[in-house]
């Protein structure tokens, strides 16, 4: 007050600060920080002294929520901020070192951010020059950015924050900052240095995060025998030990051992449940991977949607609509998040089960938020492998249309499109599109996908140019593919010279011996065919064993060729003999000529007639309802024979008949295929 009592007015730079002070206390996320910030700018105030204690919120929420705006914040911080004063007792120091930490923290986060990495290192540096002091935050946050980051600068980051974190005394008593080191040096392969950090800090300065992040470490690194003794050693476990060592046991291919881990937890959560159905999932073994996640519903009253898509995933290696469909009803009935990954795990297992129709009944009712790339991909592929090549390639255009930039996937999706057609012209316009107009640099499974297309339609010459012409080593698939077009349309000498390369280059594969020797049968060189034959059998090169498998009422039932092991073998052997019978009225024959055994035509006969896809078939006749579809999983291709029957069985007996085969499905339907014969 003045002599007179009258109150002195507030200085100018008071008043503003204060104004901006209260505007910057009432923002709660980015958008209104935004706003805020806009706002102080253009009427020319300056952030306020006290800024970084208002701005702890906003500042997390752009740093950490999904709808947040890193560089954004980043530029904030770097710019913006106010000079404070270095004592370790000013509250604004703490404030800027929390505002620090949380923006490196976001960053870390986002390892596959442009920059991520040396934009976390400039805001750390950025502290030091206003010295503010780190904290053990600081350096955990950085160091789980050099792991997350690309291995050269984040290698030599990392380094350099080990020693200034032991300069700094940060290691002494920051069990979090060690931890971060540890994974650190893990991720950068360097487990001798990692050990040394674990080993360093003595049992009082480690903890169970510890243990599992050298353990983790360990399995990274192939070093699965280390990780198991470590296990062995841990004074105590939690859930996450457990899940650690499970995952990496899958990861490592070491199914037996991750299930026998699995059973001896005492406690189990999703996660543990999940990594293990996805490991037998992607490993091949759909039906345990049906079976544990069947037993994972008795326990869990709420799956997770990555368990449900390795279920549907195996549903659909196995071609099990009756698996598939019960899934598909859960995920109604819980009402499950339609995500992405899960809108395409559904279409994928419809298409994978023969029900194109419906996979693409689903693939239109999903709204853009619950599909994407991979769900346009899964569908593109679902049309070709089923026979619907002109509908594959029409989603193809509506996916580009609708903004959405094609990937080396999806394009493999249209090839085989066109592959499975025959369309030998549209094949290449995709195939110049996604390389020269998109910049995809085609890989393997493009260029056998194009050797395949040409040698299918009889282009055997141009197939060999094209190989000639590759910019990469051709893989033995191409090979194959070529050998198999050799044998498609008879070309002899070309066959015999890409057989005899390949029982040398992939001698352990029973394929070529096999094309080779049939396409020697063909031409009547049964010699020669007996020595490729002979040559098999002194590598000790067995036969993949042709299979055959039909669902009823959710339980598979599998045949062989020749196969008298089920408990209806007399009745299945007189059914299809009955189905026989009636076909040959309508002109059936069986084609022996591939067949290179010398003995009589009768006995040929009777060879290729109980092809497991027979004994199915007639096996599904006897259990199924007339007049309802037959569905068969092959695990090899279809032989003419059976394709020819196949075809006659759905005329004659008025049954849609469905057989997927290693390479498509086909659709026989009143006499005719999907795949037009062509296949």
């Amino acid at each position: 007050m003045n002599g007179g009592g009258v109150p002195l007015a507030a200085p100018p730079s008071t008043r503003l600060s204060s104004v901006a002070a209260t505007v910057l206390r009432q923002c709660r996320n980015t958008p209104e920080l935004k706003r805020a910030h806009a706002a102080l700018l253009v009427r020319g105030f300056p952030l306020p002294a006290a800024s970084p204690s208002l701005l702890r919120t906003a500042v997390s929420h752009a740093a950490l929520h999904p709808s947040g705006d890193l560089r954004y914040v980043f530029f904030l911080l770097l710019f913006s901020l106010p000079a404070v004063s270095p004592s370790p007792a000013c509250s604004a120091a703490a404030a800027v070192r929390f505002l620090c930490n949380t923006v490196i923290r976001g960053l870390a986060k986002r390892p596959r951010l442009p920059g991520a990495l040396s934009r976390s290192s400039l805001i750390f540096r950025r502290m030091a020059r206003a010295g503010v002091s780190p904290s053990g935050f600081s350096f955990t946050f950085l160091l789980q950015a050099c792991a997350g980051g690309s291995l050269g600068p984040g290698s030599a980051l990392g380094i350099q924050l080990h020693g200034a974190a032991v300069k700094n005394g940060v290691l002494l008593g920051d069990v979090c900052a060690r931890n971060s080191l540890i994974r650190f040096y893990s991720s950068c392969g360097a487990m001798e240095e990692a050990r040394r950090v674990f080993d360093e800090a003595g049992a009082g300065g480690i903890d169970v995060v510890s243990w599992n992040s050298l353990i983790d470490g360990c399995l990274n690194n192939g070093d699965v025998a280390g990780a198991l003794l470590l296990f062995d050693r841990m004074p105590e476990r939690n859930t996450v030990s457990w899940n650690s060592m499970v995952t990496g046991l899958v990861r490592n291919g070491r199914l037996d051992a991750a299930r026998c881990l699995f059973d001896g937890m005492t406690e189990r959560n999703l996660v543990s449940w999940t990594v293990m159905i996805s490991g037998y999932t992607q490993s091949g073994q759909p039906k345990e991977a049906l079976s544990l996640f069947r037993e994972m519903q008795l326990v869990h009253r709420e799956l997770n949607t990555s368990a449900i898509v390795s279920a549907l995933s195996a549903a659909s290696q196995m071609g099990s609509l009756n698996h598939g469909q019960w899934i598909h009803a859960y995920v109604r009935r819980k009402r499950v998040r339609m995500e992405p990954s899960l809108s395409t795990a559904i279409v994928g297992m419809y298409a994978n089960c023969g029900s194109i129709e419906l996979a693409m009944q689903l693939f239109q009712g999903f709204k853009p938020p619950e599909k994407d790339l991979s769900t346009y991909t899964a569908a593109i592929f679902g049309l070709a492998m089923n026979g619907h090549g002109g509908e594959a390639l029409q989603l193809f255009e509506q996916m580009r249309s609708e903004g959405l930039e094609p990937d080396r996937v999806s394009y493999l999706a249209v090839l085989c499109g066109c592959n499975h057609m025959g369309w030998v012209d549209r094949g290449f316009y995709y195939f110049h599109s996604m390389v020269d107009e998109d910049g995809i640099a085609a890989e393997l499974d493009h260029y056998a996908c194009m050797v395949d297309l040409l040698g299918r339609a009889g282009h055997l010459k141009e197939a060999v140019e094209f190989i000639s012409s590759m910019p990469v080593e051709p893989d033995n698939v191409i090979w194959r593919s070529l050998l198999n077009a050799c044998r498609i349309h008879g070309d002899a000498e070309l066959g015999r010279r890409v057989g005899e390369f390949l029982i040398e280059s992939d001698r352990l594969h029973d394929g070529p011996y096999i094309a080779l020797s049939n396409i020697l049968v063909e031409c009547k060189n049964m010699g020669s065919a007996e020595r490729v034959r002979q040559t098999m059998r002194s590598r000790s090169i067995r036969r993949e064993p042709g299979f055959s498998s039909i669902e009823v009422n959710g339980v598979f039932h599998e045949f062989a060729a020749g196969d008298k092991s089920h408990e209806k073998t007399g009745e299945i052997y007189r059914k299809w003999e009955e189905i026989a019978g009636e076909i040959r009225r309508f002109g059936y024959a069986a084609e022996t000529r591939g067949i290179g055994f010398e003995c009589e035509e009768e006995e040929k006969e009777i060879i290729i007639g109980y092809h497991s896809e027979k004994l199915a078939i007639a096996f599904g006749f006897i259990i199924t309802e007339d007049g309802s579809p037959l569905r068969i999983v092959k695990n090899i291709r279809i032989c003419g024979d059976c394709h020819n029957a196949m075809k006659l069985i759905s005329m004659v007996f008025k049954r849609k008949v469905v057989v997927r085969d290693r390479k498509r499905f086909h659709h026989f339907e009143v006499g005719t295929c999907s795949c037009m014969d062509y296949w």
